[in-house]
């Protein structure tokens, strides 16, 4: 026996059910029938064409079935039969609109009623108009649950935690398993231990206490590990602990060397190289205990400070020219080499500031801050090429944060407008020209009217630049 057929059993054995309590009513029934029957036959009504039209209504509803593929259409009862089953049986979905998911599930034993009753037309309507049903259902569901997920995402993005958390419980009262919901509630839980973090990593870098900082953003990643920034600073602050650790070690093989303990130099150069094996001071360096094991005294310190300024570590170069001072205050080399590895790292630190935060360019009193720092300290890239690499790259910065803006420049066609210091504009109804970043004064003049000024300022923004330049007061 075919599904169809089964379900059709099915049906079948609820109506009779229903049958049995129904029988006396039915008996009742039929008297009556009987009895209008009695009486029509004794009063005929009008309209004698009736049974005619109904016999040519039942031939067409005939007709109607037979068109119909039977089997075409227990397919598609027994696949819609297993849509509902699987609406009902998901738990949200079907607990979402009750009465609704009730409505399909009496619409599709509808459908089986009338294919057992042969009405296959009627039985491939239902199915039809119950599947769009299901579909739109499913759809509306869908969008009940995501659409507040997207918003809530949207207001914790923009720090709105009250409306992410409401907009998230309602995604979460449609669906309560939607990962993403989920996920994001997670977020929000920890939103204010995460900000109580950002401030404590920020105390930390007040402080210059890294390994506070390095706790915090990793109690952050850890509570949120979609945070980005933090992910960003954690990085930083490791690179900056390694670079310290392996700056100590540098040192410590430096000093040893001084102390001419070359046995403790390899111990802190293979310490130094354990931590990073690709920086270039340590291969220098272990050419320079090799020298030091040859040769003693002003003239050994004097060729490693001209070795590693060579080779461009200037960080080593001061350690080196510190340290020789105590023993040869009077080396001229020694003095020259602290005081260009000085200039040099104070330079190297004050463009990285400007390179780190690019942004802060767009002002032109920190851009022109740059462009005299560019200025000040082009001179010692002939000591340093690695200083000269981050003077092109801040001027490229300048020079990207100085490209002209469009600025249109509105008026009535009668005024005459000139942007001092600058150029012309003319009268115009409304023009566009670009301007470098920087203020301006726009002068308005007409004859017979009061000439006006219009300061602006012109940096780059997500909003159109535009003024408005009319003279309109008569004298």
């Amino acid at each position: 026996m075919s599904s169809v057929d089964e379900q059709i059993a099915q049906s079948r054995a609820k109506k009779k059910r229903v049958i049995v309590t129904g029988v006396i009513t039915s008996v009742f029934a039929c008297l009556l029938i009987g009895v209008v029957v009695t009486l029509l036959a004794y009063f005929p009504v009008s309209g004698g064409d009736t049974p005619v039209a109904e016999e040519k209504g039942e031939s067409q509803a005939s007709l109607a079935n037979h068109a119909v593929d039977r089997k075409a259409l227990q397919t598609a009862l027994n696949e819609t039969n297993q849509r509902v089953s699987e609406l009902v049986s998901s738990p949200y979905l079907s607990k979402w609109k009750p009465v609704k998911v009730a409505g399909f599930q009496a619409d599709i034993e509808q459908a089986f009623d009338d294919y057992g009753a042969s009405d296959y037309s009627q039985a491939q309507t239902t199915i039809e108009q119950l599947n769009t049903d299901i579909t739109n259902y499913q759809s509306a569901f869908e969008k009940a649950y995501k659409q507040p997920y997207a918003d809530a995402a949207k207001a914790f993005a923009a720090n709105d935690i009250d409306d992410a958390a409401q907009l998230n419980a309602q995604a979460l009262k449609v669906k309560g398993d939607y990962s993403d919901a989920l996920a994001l509630q997670k977020r929000i839980d920890t939103y204010h231990e995460v900000a109580d973090l950002y401030e404590q990593a920020r105390v930390g870098g007040v402080e210059g206490n890294i390994e506070k900082q390095r706790a915090a953003y990793q109690q952050i990643i850890k509570l949120d590990p979609q945070q980005e920034d933090a992910k960003a600073a954690l990085a930083k602050v490791e690179q900056q602990i390694k670079q310290q650790r392996f700056a100590r070690a540098l040192a410590t093989a430096v000093n040893a060397i001084d102390r001419k303990d070359f046995d403790r130099a390899q111990e802190a150069l293979a310490k130094a190289s354990a931590i990073d094996n690709n920086r270039p001071e340590l291969a220098t360096l272990q050419a320079q205990i090799d020298a030091e094991l040859k040769s003693q005294g002003m003239e050994s310190l004097e060729k490693r400070i001209q070795v590693f300024a060579g080779a461009d570590e200037w960080q080593t170069v001061l350690i080196l020219a510190e340290k020789g001072m105590a023993d040869y205050p009077d080396s001229q080399v020694v003095q020259q080499a602290k005081q260009s590895a000085g200039e040099i790292l104070a330079a190297s630190s004050a463009l990285d500031v400007y390179i780190d935060r690019p942004d802060r360019l767009a002002d032109n009193n920190i851009r022109q801050n740059a462009v005299n720092a560019v200025s000040r300290y082009s001179g010692l890239t002939q000591l340093s090429a690695k200083l000269g690499e981050k003077i092109s790259q801040v001027e490229q910065l300048i020079e990207q944060e100085n490209q002209p803006i469009d600025v249109t420049v509105r008026s009535d066609n009668r005024t005459y407008i000139k942007v001092l210091g600058v150029g012309v504009v003319g009268e115009v109804r409304e023009k566009t020209i670009q301007l470098k970043p920087g203020k301006y004064q726009f002068e308005g003049s007409r004859e017979g009217y009061r000439s006006t000024i219009v300061d602006v300022v012109v940096e780059k923004s997500g909003t159109p630049i535009v003024i408005n330049v009319q003279c309109n007061e008569r004298v």
